[in-house]
């Protein structure tokens, strides 16, 4: 029987976090039939810093409910359930952006809504720049 365990470590480019994968080998031969077995596992690890996780989910939510958003008025969804509950969000999202690009009109009922694309990038910029000085902040903490 032969037991081989290898820890890969990987350090980002900052400094700020690291991460990696376990791989565990395991071979057994049985001794009555000859034939051997061999187990392997692998596992990920990662020491990203829980703010930043945090800053991410987040940034995440607000870019997935701003995209659903612009798609729905463009496809020209009915403003009922699910619809409407995303429309007066993306709206809220979107309202500090809204009128430095007209809405375009593709189709009678269906909108290109171009404040959720500002909208887009502009939050993925600010919760790039959050999650950098979060991760800054959080290495300091654990140096």
């Amino acid at each position: 029987m032969t037991d081989l365990q290898v820890r890969d470590r990987v350090v980002s480019s900052d400094g700020e976090t690291y991460g990696g994968v376990t791989r565990t080998s395991q071979t057994t031969a049985d001794p009555v039939t000859g034939s051997t077995t061999r187990q392997s596992t692998a596992h990920m690890w990662s020491r990203t810093s829980p703010g930043v996780e945090l800053v991410w989910l987040a940034a995440g939510i607000v870019l997935v409910v701003l995209a659903i958003d612009f798609a729905f008025h463009a496809f020209g969804a009915n403003d009922v359930g699910f619809a409407a509950f995303v429309f007066s969000a993306g709206k809220f999202l979107a309202a500090p952006f809204a009128g430095i690009f007209n809405t375009s009109y593709t189709q009678p009922g269906n909108l290109l809504i171009w404040a959720d694309v500002v909208a887009v990038v502009v939050y993925a910029f600010v919760a790039y720049v959050v999650a950098r000085l979060v991760g800054m902040v959080a290495g300091r903490g654990r140096a």
